[in-house]
């Protein structure tokens, strides 16, 4: 490539025949000889590879002060470029041939070649090695894998076995649970059993203890059949002959044949005879007109004497009423009324009451000062059962019907002795339809026993 150069201010000038391309630098000018200068060049000049390139003086034996005219390119090939002068001055450039490689560059070149090589069968070597390790990792990984998925196989059968051990177990829960149920209802109804055996064996010792005082009082009346023979019309007249609590006959006027009834010969003196009792609620009140009419219950027990039988009683003489009342606390009260009549069925046994006196307030007559606003007097009352209402009630309530007993019922009632019996005394409902006596202790208290009982007014206690 043919060039000549230029001196400029700021520049050296390099002009191929194909064009034209700067280097800027330093001031070429000022360069000593034997300086190094080197510059870049642009990317238009010359290979990629070798854009950087080294410029020597032209004339080594110029002085360095001396401007230069002229830079010669040192070219890889090898190629002899004449420099040319300015158009003053053409002197003839001597081009300085390359340096040429001293030995220790080629040795030096040899054991990097070396080396590269080494490094290079290094490498693959490393690479061989890093190849074979990766597939006995492979290896191992497919290993792992199918263990993992043999292990996801086992735990899924493991867990449907422990459902089916969940379910199983479940099962058999269900099972010990409805077990222990019916070990707990064998027991309730053994329970029960043996409550009904032992209310049974004291029903049975109680019946033969009153049959025995059936006997002793038998055996007091001696050849009585009739009663004109002994005399004995209720249990005052046994109160002669026998002073034990129990079952008597009696021959009340015009029965031809003996009547048994309980005498209580304790309270008061005794002589009492025994006309209702409540105790333990075995006993349904809830009756109709016929069934009191007649009696129902049991004589050492829970009974209605019958509203017939006391009618022919009350009809022998002059008789006075007593009623004992006891609580779920024990706590007990009576009350008296020196008269007590009944009219006969055809005129629903209308009930008469004398004067009261006791300690249980007066809930039969409502003349006790305790009653306050209430003034359902019960006395001069009919007798009403479910299917006969003559209650004298307002509305035209059923008074029998609501409060679940045959009563002297007055729109409707202050005692109420032949209602419902509820246990525990106080109870909840829509409607008061318990064993009460308002005066004793309230609405919705249901009491725990309860007796009514008569007895001659003239009867004189033997102390």
């Amino acid at each position: 490539m043919r060039m000549h150069c230029e001196r400029y201010d700021t520049a050296i000038e390099i002009k191929p025949m194909n064009g034209s391309v700067l280097l800027h630098g330093s001031e070429p000018s000022k360069l000593g000889d034997g300086t190094l200068y080197t510059g870049s060049l642009p990317s238009s000049f010359g290979r990629k590879s070798k854009r950087t390139r080294s410029y020597y003086r032209s004339h080594d034996s110029l002085d360095p002060s001396v401007d230069l005219t002229c830079f010669q390119l040192q070219e890889d090939m090898s190629k002899s470029v004449k420099p040319m002068g300015t158009t003053k001055t053409r002197a003839k450039r001597h081009q300085q041939p390359p340096p040429a490689p001293s030995g220790n560059g080629a040795a030096l070149r040899v054991v990097c070649n070396i080396c590269m090589w080494l490094l290079l069968l290094v490498l693959t070597g490393f690479t061989a090695w890093l190849y074979t390790k990766m597939k006995v990792i492979q290896a191992d990984k497919d290993k792992l894998q199918s263990r993992v998925q043999s292990g996801s196989q086992q735990l899924e059968e493991l867990q449907d076995r422990t459902r089916q051990l969940l379910t199983d177990r479940e099962d058999l829960q269900n099972r010990i649970n409805k077990g222990a149920r019916d070990i707990l209802q064998l027991q309730d109804s053994t329970q029960n059993l043996q409550t009904q055996l032992d209310n049974a064996t004291a029903q049975l010792n109680r019946k033969d203890r009153a049959l025995e005082g059936i006997q002793q009082g038998l055996a007091s009346f001696g050849d009585c059949n009739r009663a004109d023979d002994c005399n004995i019309r209720d249990c005052s007249d046994v109160k002669a002959r026998n002073s034990l609590d129990g079952v008597y006959p009696i021959w009340p006027d015009n029965y031809t044949s003996a009547l048994y009834v309980y005498c209580d010969m304790t309270t008061a003196g005794g002589g009492w005879t025994v006309v209702q009792r409540r105790q333990d609620g075995s006993v349904n009140f809830f009756r109709n007109w016929t069934a009191y009419k007649y009696g129902f219950g049991n004589l050492n027990g829970e009974l209605w004497l019958g509203t017939q039988t006391l009618y022919t009683l009350l009809s022998q003489r002059l008789y006075k009423l007593r009623i004992d009342l006891e609580d779920w606390d024990g706590v007990r009260r009576y009350a008296e009324y020196d008269n007590i009549t009944l009219g006969p069925e055809s005129d629903n046994y209308r009930l008469t009451l004398g004067t009261y006196r006791g300690n249980a307030g007066d809930s039969m007559t409502g003349e006790n000062g305790t009653m306050g606003i209430f003034t359902r007097n019960l006395n001069n009352m009919q007798f009403s059962t479910k299917d006969r209402d003559n209650d004298n009630s307002m509305n035209n309530k059923h008074c029998a019907q609501i409060y679940k007993g045959g009563w002297w019922y007055n729109d409707c009632y202050n005692a109420n002795l032949n209602g419902r019996y509820y246990f525990n005394g106080r109870y909840s409902g829509n409607v008061q339809d318990g064993i009460e006596w308002f005066n004793f202790r309230g609405w919705f208290y249901s009491l725990r026993y309860v007796s009514m009982k008569i007895r001659p007014a003239d009867f004189v206690p033997v102390v």
